[in-house]
């Protein structure tokens, strides 16, 4: 699955957030490897593909912005993984 996809696709985390307020942990766990394992690629290159950085800015803008229908199991866990991927991007600057 591309991240594109695994972020706002379909089935994607940000659907499953705004349709079902639901936190999807599997597509979850998909993203946050996905970026693990780019990480060192980007901080070699310098570079992020274009795609993939739309789909980085999606995913914390609207993590990051919270819905009053989210139960506070799912609102915790939100600001939780907004905090992890806020993380891993900035291990690009070590």
């Amino acid at each position: 699955m591309r991240f594109s996809d695994m972020v706002v696709g379909g089935n994607g985390l940000l659907v499953a957030l705004r349709c079902h307020n639901s936190f999807d942990e599997k597509i979850y766990a998909d993203i946050t490897n996905y970026l693990r394992k780019h990480l060192p690629e980007w901080k070699q290159t310098g570079l992020i593909p274009v795609a993939d950085a739309v789909s980085i800015f999606n995913l914390i803008d609207e993590l990051s912005g919270g819905n009053q229908f989210w139960s506070e199991e799912v609102e915790l866990r939100v600001e939780d993984a907004v905090l992890e991927i806020q993380e891993i991007i900035s291990a690009l600057e070590e």
